[in-house]
């Protein structure tokens, strides 16, 4: 009786300690509150298969934005091996790459977030596109990285933001590096100095721009 008593203690004890794990201390109250409550809903043997991917969903979204990015990862997935009809597909794509994007693994992060793309070419697209771009830059893919930046702030009713210019900026120093060719560090500069016009605190934009000087200045 008391090794059963034990081991029962030691079931609660683990699942509470898995529910802890899904809270960070960087998390508000209230959106602690919200996990724990997802959790219990979770745990409801009674509950609708399309009531619990759409609360695994809400959960893993809580969990990216507090770069919980494993547990939201392994969530997500389990939510689009269920296959229902009770979430945006797109949407659960999109936070799988923003999971990967925040784990740098970025080759998955592209995959993802162009999957995404592929079902739903509205959902959160600019967020998306600005994702792929900085995603192709980092796995050095600059032409690609270039262009996936362009679509992100087609149209004039975007405006150009810090990333904007200090994703360009780092592209084109990047190309001007690999390719031998100082029209890129030219280009470079030019971009670093019109964000510093609107951005002037920036230290990226600066150190850009007095490296690409620095270069420019030498030959």
């Amino acid at each position: 009786m008391l090794l059963l008593l034990g081991l029962a203690g030691t079931g609660c004890s683990s699942g509470q300690e898995k529910e802890n794990s899904d809270l960070s201390e960087n998390m508000e109250k209230s959106t602690q509150e919200k996990i724990t409550s997802i959790n219990s809903e979770l745990s409801l043997i009674s509950i609708p298969e399309d009531r619990k991917q759409q609360l695994k969903l809400d959960k893993a979204k809580i969990l990216v934005d507090h770069g919980n990015y494993d547990q939201a990862a392994s969530l997500l997935k389990e939510v689009l091996q269920a296959n229902t009809k009770a979430v945006n597909p797109s949407e659960v794509n999109l936070y799988l790459g923003k999971a990967y994007y925040g784990k740098s693994d970025y080759s998955q992060a592209i995959g993802y977030l162009s999957t995404s793309e592929k079902l739903d070419r509205n959902y959160n697209d600019h967020e998306r596109k600005k994702m792929v771009a900085r995603s192709l830059y980092e796995e050095k893919e600059y032409y690609p990285a270039l262009a996936a930046l362009s679509r992100a702030y087609k149209g004039p009713e975007i405006h150009k933001d810090h990333f904007y210019y200090e994703t360009a900026a780092k592209t084109y120093y990047k190309m001007g590096y690999t390719n031998k060719s100082l029209d890129f560090y030219k280009k470079s500069m030019q971009v670093a100095e019109l964000g510093l016009k609107e951005y002037p605190n920036s230290v990226s934009l600066s150190s850009i721009k007095n490296d690409c000087a620095q270069i420019l200045g030498s030959n």
